[in-house]
């Protein structure tokens, strides 16, 4: 009989804020047996008495810092998780990396293309992965869209188009240090609607955009507007336009600076035929000659474990989908 494999040991940096959210899943396949939450840093541990009780108590070793949780346990970790703010990605995931961990990291990524090119060379150097945080990317219909796209059942792709509307009040912008701010510390954040709250739909239009299966596109800025309401240093509504090498014009409209709610809706034209894509609620396919199709999208929690369990593949199969920094 085959010896049991021995599930992943995790760590995990930060356990408030959006934290709290991979907490959550952390607990659920540690308790599953698909995960082993061996450490945790918690800056605030007065605040989060309950749930480090309850991670003592279940064999998780708590620290104040990373660095030395990191060092602590050095080699021993297959996979870091690190949903913290903006300005820490890049240090922790590099940090991470040299820990010889894999890294599950919150999008955005970073703030600057440097920092991004820096992670890819220290993965590379590590031989580790780096998965950013796109969970919509590993939704089953948007894995559907994605292949149908391919095999070209709306023909070519002419252009993809992205609307969203989220209302924010000014607690939203003084919730942390970094927030609609464009450095912390001489630290690139660049905090905006479309690198932070609606980055899943600019992510997820690039992908769209792409013949190719697994990939996204690189895209051309041709113009930009940028405003802002609220008394921040970056912006909070764009509308941005964009053309991928394919010649397909790709338009980005988000605003955090309005009364009424528009949930994030995709919409991708063909020769053929067009695509709705709505975010937690469907994707409608109408080809050339009128046939619909229609697909439900899933929440944000269902598509969140999705990424989980996708990234966890990944550790043992080099081939598991994951959205990477590329």
């Amino acid at each position: 009989m085959a010896a049991e494999r021995t599930p992943p040991r995790v760590g995990l940096i930060g356990i408030s804020g959006y934290g709290r959210i991979y907490l959550q899943m952390a607990r659920e396949y540690h308790r599953r047996g698909e995960l082993r939450l061996a450490a945790a840093v918690v800056i605030n541990p007065q605040e989060e008495a309950a749930a480090v009780a309850e991670l003592q108590a279940a064999g998780c070793e708590i620290f104040a810092d990373y660095e030395t949780m990191l060092a602590r346990h050095r080699g021993q970790l297959d996979l870091c998780l690190i949903p913290t703010g903006i300005h820490w990605h890049t240090r922790m995931t590099r940090a991470a990396l040299a820990a010889g961990a894999n890294v599950l990291v919150e999008k955005p990524l970073a703030g600057s293309t440097a920092e991004v090119e820096s992670i890819r060379a220290a993965a590379a150097q590590a031989g580790k992965f780096v998965a950013v945080g796109f969970q919509d990317f590993h939704e089953a219909a948007t894995i559907w869209l994605k292949q149908e796209l391919v095999r070209g059942v709306i023909g070519e792709v002419k252009s993809v188009r992205f609307l969203g509307l989220w209302p924010r009040a000014r607690s939203y912008f003084k919730r942390n240090n970094w927030a609609g701010k464009l450095a912390v510390d001489g630290v690139p954040v660049l905090d905006s609607p479309l690198n932070n709250a609606f980055a899943h739909f600019v992510n997820l239009s690039l992908f769209f955009a792409s013949p190719r299966a697994a990939e996204s596109v690189a895209a051309k800025v041709e113009s930009a507007e940028l405003y802002r309401a609220h008394d921040i240093e970056s912006f909070d509504t764009a509308v941005v336009r964009l053309k991928t090498p394919d010649g397909v014009e790709v338009w980005l409209g988000a605003t955090h600076a309005c009364k009424e709610t528009r949930e994030p809706e995709i919409v991708i034209s063909g020769t053929r035929g067009s695509i709705v894509w709505r975010h937690e609620r469907d994707v409608n396919l109408v080809d050339e000659h009128g046939e619909a199709q229609r697909r439900e999208v899933s929440d944000s929690f269902v598509a969140r474990h999705a990424m989980l369990t996708a990234v966890l593949q990944r550790l043992t199969d080099p081939t598991a989908l994951i959205c990477g920094p590329e």
